[in-house]
């Protein structure tokens, strides 16, 4: 991001709002500039303008500015490196069938917000309804048939840096998909073990 731009987001998370003449005589820029500025930050919708009343009773009122929740992504973060702490504090405080009772929990968390079933539908039709859900949730995935079945085929892993060090986590994507699907995923390949994809064989249900 641009420098300016960037001082302009620092400014804001620190004071919480500011005007175009406060962030000028900060920045020592004019306030032409600013508002430059401004109008590109609010385009990509990372802050947000309001008018506050002057406190005399003359004049037009004039602009604060803050940020914008979508601000948040602008600035460093590290849910990575959490999950992978809490992963590890859960294994070091939990037996093996524990841990993975947690995280065939939390997949059952995800999958309650997936659409349901439509009543009717083939085995294909609810595929699809599933592929697009995990999508949804940073899955890039999509299924092609084969002998017997179906192998659905996942080229990124949302959880990828806490997989790497806590192959546990993979209980999701299979849990995920029994819950969703009603059948028993037989797992072909997975990036955790180094491959290129974590891929499933399907066999509907007779």
């Amino acid at each position: 991001m641009q420098t300016t731009r960037q001082e302009i987001l620092e400014i804001l998370r620190a004071d919480g709002q500011a005007t175009v003449e406060d962030l000028a005589e900060r920045l020592e820029l004019t306030p032409m500039t600013i508002r430059h500025h401004l109008n590109v930050l609010q385009a990509q919708k990372l802050v947000e303008a309001s008018k506050v009343r002057r406190s005399q009773k003359v004049g037009r009122p004039r602009l604060v500015y803050t940020l914008t929740e979508a601000a948040d992504e602008v600035f460093p973060q590290r849910y990575g490196d959490l999950a992978r702490y809490l992963v590890g504090a859960v294994k070091e405080t939990m037996d093996p069938e524990e841990v993975r009772q947690v995280f065939r929990l939390v997949a059952s968390q995800i999958a309650r917000q997936a659409p349901p079933p439509i009543p009717g539908q083939t085995f294909e039709q609810r595929l699809d309804q599933v592929v697009e859900f995990m999508n949804s949730q940073g899955f890039i995935g999509h299924w092609e048939k084969a002998d017997g079945g179906y192998v659905l085929i996942n080229v990124n892993c949302p959880y990828r840096r806490v997989s790497r060090e806590h192959g546990e986590v993979c209980i999701m994507d299979t849990t995920l998909l029994e819950q969703l699907l009603g059948v028993e995923p037989q797992r072909l390949s997975g990036m955790q073990a180094g491959d290129l994809t974590c891929s499933f064989l399907l066999v509907p249900p007779e």
